[in-house]
Formats: C-alpha cells, sequence, structure tokens
C-alpha cells in the first residue's frame, strides 16, 4: 500500500508509463484545494522523472458540488475557465491533463477543451491502496475492448433480474460508447485511474421498461447500498414513476426533486463490470472516502444512470451512477451476462 511520497510517486509514474508520457511532453496537473493531499506533488515528480514538463493549474470549487443549494454556482470551473482565458490556454497547449480535482472536470468545459486539443486526459481520486489493487493490466483492456466490439455489433440489450428489473435498450451502429481501463495513451482519450466497465449512450426513447433496485445495489453518488426495494418505471427514456417505502426510496427520488430540473429524470448511459479486481462491498468500508470506481467496475455488474448526456445536449448537474448485481444482461438475444456472473467466454479471464 502507498504510503508515503515515494511510494506514491512510483505508483503515478507506473501510470504515466502506461499513458505514454514521453521526454518534452506537457503535461498538466489540473487540482482544487481539496484534493487529495500529495496527489499534485506525487504526480509532478513523477513527470518529471519522465523528461516531460509539468505543471499545477488549479481550479476554485469544492468536492460534492453536485449538491444543489442557495448560492451556489453549480458551474464554478466553466465560468473559471470562460473568465481566464490563460487557463484555456494552458489546456489546449497540454500533451496530457491529469485531473485530481476534488469535484471532477468529467462533466465541464475544462475536459471538452482538452480532448477537443487532442490532449489525453486521466481522472485520478481514489485512495492509493484502491489505485493498486486496481492498476490497470493489458488483459482488462483487451476484455474491455472486446465489449466495446460487441457493442458495435449489437441492436438490442436487455437486463432482466429475480427482483422484477426487465429493460430493453435499443443500440445501433452511431450507438456512442465508453470503454474504461485505467489508462489513456491515445491521444483525444479520456479515462478514469482506476476503472474497468464498459457503457454506451442509446438513443433516449429507446429505454423502457422497469428497473426493480434491491438490496445490495448501489447508489452514487449517495454512496450508499440499498437496503429496501425501489421500483423504477421507465418509458421513452424517462423515469416516470418510482414506488418504494423506506429511507432508500425517499433519499432516491428527494436528490432528483432538489435540482428542480426534469432533465434529472432521463436515463444516461448502460454497460456493464469487467474488473475481477474491483470489489463491491469496498464502499461498505471506505463510504465517503471514495469515489465509487470499486462499485462501477466490479465484474459482472450491470451499471446505467441518469440525468446528463452530451451527446443529446441534456446537461444537468444530477448525475446517478447506479451499479446493480445479479443481473442477467442479453445481446440480442445472447446472454452475456447470467445472474451477476460473465458467460460469455471471449469475456471471461484467460
Amino acid at each position: 500500500m502507498a504510503v508515503n511520497m515515494t511510494q506514491l510517486t512510483k505508483l503515478f509514474y507506473d501510470e504515466l508509463v502506461l499513458c505514454g508520457v514521453r521526454q518534452g511532453e506537457f503535461v498538466v496537473v489540473a487540482s482544487q484545494p481539496e484534493s487529495r493531499e500529495g496527489y499534485v506533488e506525487a504526480f509532478l515528480s513523477a513527470i518529471e522523472s519522465l523528461g516531460a514538463y509539468g505543471v499545477n493549474l488549479q481550479f476554485p470549487g469544492i468536492r460534492h458540488a453536485h449538491l444543489p443549494y442557495i448560492g451556489r454556482k453549480t458551474q464554478d470551473i466553466d465560468m473559471y475557465i470562460d473568465s481566464v482565458p490563460q487557463a484555456m490556454e494552458t489546456l489546449k497547449k497540454a500533451d496530457m491533463v491529469v485531473d485530481v480535482t476534488a469535484e471532477g472536470l468529467v462533466h465541464t468545459k475544462a475536459r471538452a477543451v482538452t480532448l477537443g486539443s487532442g490532449a489525453r486526459m486521466l481522472m485520478v481520486w481514489e485512495k492509493a491502496e484502491i489505485l493498486e489493487r486496481m492498476f490497470p493490466r493489458q488483459s482488462l483492456r483487451k476484455r474491455v475492448e472486446t465489449s466495446m466490439d460487441m457493442l458495435r455489433q449489437a441492436s438490442s440489450m436487455r437486463v432482466t433480474t429475480a427482483a422484477g428489473t426487465d429493460i430493453t435498450v435499443q443500440l445501433t451502429k452511431e450507438t456512442p460508447l465508453i470503454g474504461q481501463y485505467g489508462y489513456t495513451d491515445q491521444p483525444g482519450r479520456w479515462d478514469h485511474f482506476a476503472s474497468g466497465f464498459v457503457a454506451f449512450y442509446p438513443a433516449t426513447p429507446t429505454v423502457n421498461g422497469r428497473v426493480v433496485l434491491d438490496a445490495g445495489d448501489i447508489l452514487l453518488p449517495l454512496n450508499r447500498y440499498v437496503a429496501s426495494p425501489i421500483d423504477i418505471t421507465i418509458e421513452k427514456g424517462f423515469i416516470t414513476d418510482i414506488k418504494g417505502e423506506g429511507l432508500d426510496t425517499l433519499l432516491f427520488k428527494q436528490y432528483f426533486e432538489s435540482h428542480h430540473d426534469n432533465n434529472v429524470y432521463g436515463t444516461s448511459h448502460f454497460g456493464w463490470g469487467l474488473d475481477e479486481t474491483a470489489l463491491w462491498e469496498a464502499l461498505n468500508f471506505y463510504g465517503n472516502e471514495t469515489y465509487g470506481m470499486d462499485a462501477r467496475s466490479f465484474e459482472g455488474n450491470f451499471m446505467w444512470s441518469t440525468g446528463p448526456n452530451a451527446y443529446e445536449k441534456r446537461f444537468t448537474p444530477c448525475h446517478y451512477d447506479i451499479p446493480m448485481r445479479g443481473c442477467t444482461i442479453e445481446l440480442d438475444g445472447k446472454e452475456i451476462i447470467r445472474e451477476g456472473k460473465i458467460v460469455a467466454p471471449e469475456l471471461k479471464l484467460s
């Protein structure tokens, strides 16, 4: 476990090697005042060791900025980039941006500017011990890329569970895909260290059915395991009804309602986890100290999300990621995952 700056720098050095950082490149480490202690310094040291040039660009903002409250400017980072042209120019000139911000740049203009300029981008928030356990492997990348190929060839996905979930989603050749395997070595590509899943953004009207969240399913960013069922109806890509008793349903509804925006009820991406080193139970140990990458990535999960979909010009700061256990996933009628276990031969560990 990385417990000091020497170990942390070595961990980040190994990650940057995977990302293809080489001598003479310009690497920006984007941070905020609440970034994890030591991460900026360790990354800058690792960058220097590789013969590249590193600089820290600190943004304003706080962690958990997705919680709305009176007086909160939910787009602080976007406002900053618009009002400080030097920040935008710094991102545009970068060969790579390492995002260790507390808030995350994933849904901000900073990401769009970075990737649009052809730079690669890596988000890093998890604790060092999680990063070490889930350190990227070539085998994981292969399974993620194979999953993306399977999605490119599919026209429909169906997900069912013993609890009552039965939802269908349509895909086309133009459906946007995401594959995360924990590093990025390609221009204009974003990834998250650590990570291991595949997802796609279907056309909203093609998402129809029922999702029943059951005990052990996870609500992110609430960082909470579901204890009692939440019964959700989805019609043409939007949640139209939420039923259930107890605290889980109340919290699930309240996070939507607090934003006063119908866009929060739209469905976003769908996919499954592939990382055998990710732990479903990790959230129970780390709580709010984790970004939830174990939950998003654990092997055999079904993960769907709500809220923003940039491909359909739908933007909202309210975003649920919902990893579920025990699901059966079919592509064009062929089982890929059965009751939470990968059954497709091409996706199993060799």
